[in-house]
């Protein structure tokens, strides 16, 4: 329904109707569009300018083919927890996307030393990259404790590659680790649900997976399934140019 390229157009307010659309799909199909700016929380004037972009003529022809969706699309059943992470796996399935995925598995190949960090549920999927990685004979670590003391000596971080995960973008200590290890000369790669977070610009890049986060008070329920797909993805496009590195021949 909203291809890659089309999201990847978004300014940060565009992202907001996008988000909540994409997580109230079934809301969305009886709302006028006065119901929609309070929702999304941004003007009428934003909402057409975002269903332009996405390729719509006006708000009426958006509630159209919101309302006979589920005739299009292989007759699926969408439902509200799911109609996110299926727009996700559309977007993953463009060429575009699959360019930015073999752009960050060249950052992992071309170092030596892969540290992923991540906090919360964040810190449990750094793990799962490290493994991942680690699988395909990589040397990859996991930091999980943003107090963990920082080396005393200087180090060459050149050959260094730190990889850090966080839904919003916004975690404090996440943004502290990016940061150091940047100003001491490690690369640094984000993959974060929000494009325009501060962590998605300080780093040297970023992939970003636009899922609405879900929160319950202080807990987070933000589906976690984008980020196990692009590890999976780093490491077996990652591992595909190490062997092939290896086959050619030296200069």
């Amino acid at each position: 329904m909203f291809s890659y390229e089309k999201v990847q157009t978004l300014n940060e307010l565009e992202l907001f109707v996008y988000k909540y659309v994409t997580s109230h799909l079934e809301e969305c199909k009886t709302m006028t569009i006065r119901d929609l700016s309070t929702q999304s929380h941004v003007s009428s004037t934003t909402i057409l300018r975002f269903l332009k972009k996405m390729g719509f003529e006006g708000f009426s022809d958006f509630k159209y083919v919101l309302r006979h969706r589920d005739k299009r699309v292989d007759e699926r059943v969408l439902t509200q927890d799911l109609g996110p992470v299926e727009q996700f796996l559309d977007q993953a399935n463009s060429t575009e996307y699959a360019e930015k995925i073999e752009k960050a598995a060249q950052m992992i190949a071309s170092t030596n030393t892969r540290l992923f960090f991540g906090m919360g549920s964040s810190g449990s999927l750094a793990q799962y990259g490290a493994r991942v990685l680690s699988n395909y004979g990589l040397l990859t670590l996991a930091i999980t404790d943003p107090f963990q003391p920082k080396p005393v000596s200087e180090r060459d971080y050149s050959k260094t590659l730190v990889i850090l995960l966080s839904v919003s973008g916004e975690t404090e200590g996440v943004i502290t680790q990016a940061s150091y290890y940047r100003q001491n000369g490690a690369k640094t790669l984000a993959i974060t649900a929000n494009k325009a977070s501060t962590l998605a610009k300080i780093v040297d890049y970023s992939l970003s997976y636009n899922v609405p986060e879900k929160k319950l008070g202080s807990l987070n329920f933000t589906s976690q399934i984008p980020v196990v797909y692009l590890l999976e993805q780093l490491g077996e496009q990652t591992n595909k140019l190490v062997q092939a590195s290896k086959a050619s021949p030296e200069i």
